[in-house]
């Protein structure tokens, strides 16, 4: 999921983990959701 940060939206490892803990929640709950929407498209 990282990686799916950082490659498509340019946020890098070290800036997500400096990232308030709702805020990361929030930012791994919407990539999810991006990640299954690019799954369907397939």
């Amino acid at each position: 999921m990282l990686y799916h940060l950082w490659v498509r939206h340019h946020l890098r490892p070290g800036d997500f983990w400096r990232l308030p803990r709702g805020e990361r929640m929030l930012l791994l709950a919407f990539a999810e959701e991006e990640l299954d929407a690019l799954a369907d498209n397939m």
